[in-house]
């Protein structure tokens, strides 16, 4: 529009060069940001020669810069003496930023010539050094003058001036907003942009109820240039931005956060959608935020059509919401579930459109503190992990639970005293179902000893047939491993015992089952000293029964296990005879073992010459017994409760 400048001024009717001045300045603005960028990275590499460097082409191209020997500049910098550098396109950067200083100038001396005064005169004091900086070397010192705005002496700097002026031109633009479109201020567009402008706030006016009173979401779109902008000021943070361009069919995301886990939180909101993201480029921001840098993303879509990009921008406006105090609510939820499993309760939030405000507003962590104070016997303690009380997967549910129904409830306009109360009797609900949660544990711990029982076997195998013993070692490991994993079952009872009523028998249960896995972790420890040499075929035969007879009892006893908790549950006749069948079968194993213990012995006491052997070999088949008496010892004391809690 500048060359119908003059006839405008001539007709009296500048004013209607304000949008257009504006938007230039917009477009200004982030060209001497992407430049102050491009100096500080050129440093930073002549700095750090050997990290990798982006050339930020991608910052090029957003800001419409077109000359593509920009992206030579960062590669190029290197040292020049202790304090300067040598830049490529030193002069030439220097240039376009005393331009788009101009550029940003322009519509407040166009408004208001009287008070763009200050901002003339401030541009020629500084200028200076602009006209000369294009020499080599650039002195460091003058890098940080241009580039950095708050130097802490009180000096004033380019960068602070850029500061200052964008501000102006963003109250400006304000007063420009001239149609409201479904909540966004436009102006500047054409009919094609406002169908843009309307399908993007269709998925911010959504899911903006979500956030609950909360400051945000505020939309402005603009027509700049050859391409639609529509921006988002999400939340309150300064450096928490949404800037979305349209051009044709293309749609250019760009997205900057203090919190790069949120960051990253964002791109995988995307995911139905082939979004290409650029790589997440750390900034030193323009001033003092909650971080020392800001981080900033650029994604793309190409739409196949018209109807392709609304979608898409329908999709990125309802996602925004599920941005807001998103990093508070991971924090309150890593309370009670690790890191990674908050941030996938915060996705699914986003995924059934419930989000997370409304735990917020209903107090948060407390909201679960004080519903454990009613649910559990000894309240949970601060900072200790909830899933380690009723597990990963229903914490996980529980926590969904709660965010769900206080998001629904909140919209619904159901009393906050109504849903606490909901929230505490789902949480004591989960509580009365622990003595079926710790005999499910106890079932899992059963399964590890079966694999410790199998492994066990097969590295008697290895020994006596192949003389690995690599893999022997190896197996060697995977039991101790399983066992551990058995260990921490049992620490996970403790736990959930001290919160429920009548939890002995559990607890002397899985005490007294995890002596198994003790033992078959021994063996095979054992099997590991047994030399490559060793060709006692007999004994071998007699350790291998042995052991099948130990895995068979493994077995039985997760039967009895089932069987009991069906029992429980039905208690149909059926289920008892499974129950006492499975016992009986675990009593014939511990008898066997007995008989297969003798004749191991009188093998080894037959065949063994060697002193060392022998007595492995003995510590071998006594381990392997020692877990078949104490699978006897676990069904009877399943058994005797069945009975006792019959005759009730």
């Amino acid at each position: 529009m500048t060359e119908k400048r003059e006839i405008l001024h001539e007709l009296g009717e500048e004013e209607l060069l304000l949008p257009a001045l504006v938007n230039a300045a917009l477009r200004a603005n982030d060209r001497i940001k992407y430049f102050f960028t491009l100096l500080q990275a050129a440093r930073s590499h002549a700095d750090n020669p050997g990290q990798s460097h982006s050339n930020l082409r991608a910052e090029r191209e957003s800001v419409g810069i077109t000359d593509p020997d920009f992206d030579t500049v960062v590669g190029g910098a290197t040292r020049a003496g202790q304090t300067g550098y040598a830049i490529p396109l030193a002069a030439s950067v220097f240039k376009e930023i005393s331009t788009a200083v101009e550029e940003m100038i322009a519509p407040l001396a166009s408004q208001d010539p009287a008070g763009a005064k200050t901002f003339e005169d401030r541009f020629a004091r500084l200028r200076t050094s602009l006209a000369s900086s294009g020499e080599e070397p650039v002195p460091g010192s003058l890098i940080n003058a241009i580039t950095i705005a708050d130097r802490g002496d009180g000096t004033d700097s380019l960068h602070q001036l850029v500061m200052d002026l964008h501000k102006a031109i963003n109250a400006l633009q304000a007063q420009l907003a001239n149609e409201d479109i479904d909540g966004a201020l436009g102006y500047l567009l054409t009919d094609p942009d406002r169908g843009m402008v309307r399908a993007f706030m269709a998925g911010i006016n959504r899911t903006a109820p979500l956030k609950f009173g909360h400051p945000g979401l505020a939309t402005i779109a603009t027509r700049s240039g050859d391409k639609l902008v529509i921006q988002n000021d999400i939340g309150l943070t300064d450096a928490h931005v949404l800037v979305v361009t349209v051009k044709d069919q293309t749609i250019t995301i760009t997205y900057t956060d203090i919190h790069l886990p949120r960051l990253h939180f964002f791109q995988s909101l995307f995911s139905s959608f082939p979004v290409q993201w650029s790589d997440t480029i750390s900034r030193t921001p323009e001033k003092k935020f909650e971080t020392p840098v800001y981080h900033l993303s650029v994604g793309t879509f190409a739409a196949r059509d018209e109807t392709d990009a609304r979608d898409f921008l329908t999709h990125a406006g309802s996602r925004i919401v599920f941005l807001i105090d998103w990093n508070r609510a991971r924090k309150k939820l890593r309370n009670f579930v690790p890191n990674a499993d908050a941030i996938d309760i915060l996705s699914r939030a986003a995924d059934e459109e419930t989000g997370h405000m409304a735990f917020l507003e209903l107090g948060g962590e407390r909201l679960i503190y004080e519903a454990l104070e009613l649910a559990s016997s000894i309240p949970l303690r601060y900072g200790e992990p909830l899933h380690e009380i009723l597990g990963r997967e229903q914490t996980m549910e529980y926590l969904q639970f709660v965010i769900r129904t206080a998001s629904k409830g909140l919209l619904a306009g159901t009393s906050r005293f109504l849903l606490t109360n909901e929230i505490r009797a789902e949480l004591l609900r989960y509580f009365r179902t622990a003595h079926e949660g710790m005999m499910d544990l106890c079932e899992e711990h059963a399964s590890y000893t079966i694999e410790i029982a199998s492994i066990v076997l097969e590295s008697l195998w290895i020994a006596s047939d192949q003389h690995d013993s690599t893999a022997v070692s190896r197996n060697a490991s995977r039991s101790k491993e399983w066992e551990h994993k058995a260990d921490d079952l049992v620490n996970r009872m403790r736990n959930i015992s001290q919160r429920i009523q009548n939890p002995e028998f559990f607890i002397d249960l899985i005490a007294t089952a995890d002596d198994i896995a003790d033992y078959l972790e021994e063996s095979g420890f054992f099997i590991t000293l047994i030399p490559d040499h060793s060709d006692s075929k007999d004994i071998f035969f007699e350790l291998r029964n042995l052991a099948e007879l130990v895995l068979k009892g493994c077995r039985g006893y997760l039967k009895i296990l089932i069987a009991f908790q069906e029992f429980h549950r039905t208690s149909e006749r059926e289920d008892l005879k499974d129950l006492l069948t499975a016992v009986d079968e675990v009593f014939s194993v511990e008898r066997l073992s007995d008989e297969s213990l003798r004749r191991t012995e009188r093998v080894i006491f037959e065949q063994c010459a060697d002193f060392k052997e022998f007595q492995l070999y003995l510590e071998i088949a006594r381990t392997l017994e020692e877990a078949t008496n104490t699978l006897l010892k676990v069904a009877f004391h399943v058994r005797d409760n069945m009975i006792e809690s019959m005759n009730r």
